[in-house]
């Protein structure tokens, strides 16, 4: 068995269409084997690993293993958090025998490739926002769809109001859980499949010598996308805003080339003119009467070349890949919002006066893409 898994990992670079494709079939393949018995196993582990993983992240484990080539042993190990060897014994072999770690001999455990990648900041984020924040709403939504009636309109509450307790929306909350806002921020640092700068040519605009301001960030966090641009179109220092509420922009890194701007996107866009308005994974936060809000927000602010650039996922009409749909849930269960396919963003661009010019994707399976709107 090993000689057929091993060759597996020269794989592992492909583009994302194709690496995902394979591992779609290995999936298909490995579920035609199971037994309907099989099938629950398979299912209940799922529901247990966050939680193994969190005490793996508590313990440090995934840190330790990675901190040396030699194996550690369960004493070393559980000393250093004062745990008990048995239990810690009984964690490591969960955690190597769902392959996070690996098991090298009795009471003995090193790291291995998904190790490293647990050790990651960013990846760790992601468990513990989930941990904390997704599986619990996840809990939540089969008595939330009862009680709303399995509504698509949410009316402003949704899942993870009832998981958490709480009347506020989860960014309000989040402020006050600095911890919690922590992991959000390390899970949206995570650079997503594939690049939109790849489908968006800005040479022309790099050579054009006016000061007009060509590209509008808005509602940009702390300036990722921003810097990247400059990193590529470094002539284009000077004509580049980035806009979000003050509490974001006063903690943002300067970035040379970038100006800094307290916007709330549900205000009259102040910035007259601009050659590009961008608006990367916000409206997949909104229902569509909110979505039209902002849009229309912008719209007198344009000019007769100006365009609205939408960086989001643009999902096919059928055929949605499975972890696309788990990103539309997981906005419905969070903020009662949806990822859309390319018929509804259509529609909703219609209801905001829009119209799509052109959508280029950047990653054909996960279907991230920036649509190009334009006043009809």
């Amino acid at each position: 068995m090993d000689n057929l898994i091993a060759p597996l990992g020269a794989f592992s670079h492909l583009d994302e269409a194709n690496r995902l494709r394979l591992q779609d079939g290995l999936h298909e393949a490995a579920e035609a084997l199971e037994t309907p018995y099989d099938m629950m196993i398979r299912l209940l582990n799922a529901g247990r690993q966050t939680a193994m993983l969190k005490i793996g992240y508590d313990l440090e484990i995934f840190t330790t293993l990675t901190s040396r080539e030699e194996p550690f042993s369960v004493d070393e190990l559980a000393s250093g958090k004062s745990a008990d060897p048995l239990l810690m014994s009984r964690v490591l072999r969960f955690l190597a025998a769902n392959r996070f770690i690996t098991e090298t001999d009795k009471n003995l455990f090193t790291g291995n490739k998904s190790t490293k990648g647990l050790s990651d900041p960013r990846i760790q984020g992601g468990l513990l926002h989930a941990f904390h924040i997704s599986v619990p709403a996840y809990q939540a939504l089969p008595e939330y769809l009862q009680e709303n009636k399995y509504q698509n309109t949410t009316g402003g509450r949704c899942a993870w109001h009832k998981s958490a307790n709480t009347d506020l929306e989860f960014f309000p909350w989040a402020k006050q859980n600095p911890e919690i806002l922590k992991y959000f921020q390390q899970l949206m640092s995570i650079p997503r499949e594939g690049s939109w700068l790849d489908v968006m040519p800005f040479e022309d605009e790099s050579n054009d010598a006016t000061d007009r301001k060509l590209f509008v960030d808005i509602g940009g966090n702390i300036g990722h996308q921003c810097a990247r641009l400059l990193a590529k179109h470094p002539n284009l220092a000077g004509r580049v805003v980035l806009q979000d509420l003050e509490e974001t922009i006063r903690r943002a890194p300067e970035v040379n080339g970038v100006d800094f701007m307290v916007h709330d996107f549900f205000t009259k866009q102040p910035v007259k003119g601009a050659k590009f308005y961008y608006l990367r994974a916000i409206l997949h936060d909104w229902e569509d009467d909110k979505s039209v809000e902002i849009l229309k927000q912008i719209i007198p602010a344009m000019s007769e070349d100006s365009q609205i650039l939408i960086d989001d996922l643009a999902l096919p009409n059928t055929g949605v890949h499975w972890w696309s749909t788990c990103i539309d849930m997981q906005m419905y269960i969070m903020h009662g919002a949806m990822e859309r396919t390319v018929d509804q963003w259509y529609a909703l661009l219609d209801k905001a006066g829009l119209k799509v010019k052109e959508i280029k994707t950047y990653s054909p399976v996960m279907r991230n893409s920036v649509i190009v709107a334009v006043p009809k």
